[in-house]
């Protein structure tokens, strides 16, 4: 069996991330049209977008780990 090269695993998993940043926002613009102002006002009440937030905060460091990572892999020699 052929192991994955290291440098094809971040790429997967910094992909699954902006995958799912982007479907928080497509969500967020579903929403955005469909709310009416007082369910807004409840979801900012409840703290709903301030987790929405953090949740994307969240996966935006762990994106900025794996580019990190991504980056001295790549400034050994014989990766792409």
């Amino acid at each position: 069996m052929t192991a994955i090269p290291r440098w094809l695993e971040l790429q997967a998993e910094i992909d699954y991330r902006i995958f799912l940043l982007n479907e928080m926002r497509r969500q967020l613009e579903f929403e955005d049209g469909r709310l009416t102002p007082l369910e807004r006002l409840i979801d900012e009440a409840t703290g709903h977008d301030e987790a929405r937030l953090a949740e994307a905060e969240e996966i935006i460091a762990e994106i900025k780990a794996l580019k990190a990572e991504w980056d001295a892999l790549a400034e050994k020699p014989g990766t792409p």
